[in-house]
């Protein structure tokens, strides 16, 4: 099974593990499935780092790559199908990381790692990761 783990599950998995599902930690753990990480959300913790919102134990520049490796992760690029899906998509969500993630997800036959109840609402498969 192909994984994008969002942004949220993936800063769990190394920071709070108990606050994902005994189904996301035993699917991200079966090698094999492959794991994900949309470059979207490495943009996301960017940002989120740069206004004060996220503290990391370490540079992000270090944290990233570090954890993808740990973790056994795949970078998954922005393509332009992927923002023109992401533009078309209904507005229930409006999060433009997230739309992001349910753009690539759809077209790229992923199943979401997700807490986000509001996932459930578009076409795509998802992976409740929440306790």
């Amino acid at each position: 099974m192909k994984l994008l783990i969002d942004t949220q599950c993936w800063l769990w998995w190394f920071a709070q593990p108990e606050r994902l599902s005994k189904e996301a930690i035993a699917q991200i753990s079966d090698e094999s499935n492959q794991l994900w990480f949309s470059v979207a959300s490495v943009w996301e913790i960017g940002i989120k780092v740069a206004i004060g919102k996220l503290s990391l134990p370490e540079p992000i520049d270090s944290y990233i790559p570090t954890r993808m490796t740990q973790l056994g992760t795949r970078s998954l690029e922005i393509t332009a199908p992927h923002a023109l899906r992401a533009a078309a998509l209904p507005l229930h969500h409006r999060d433009p990381f997230d739309r992001m993630l349910i753009a690539q997800a759809q077209i790229d036959e992923m199943t979401l790692v997700s807490a986000d109840s509001m996932f459930e609402q578009y076409n795509v498969s998802v992976l409740w990761a929440g306790r």
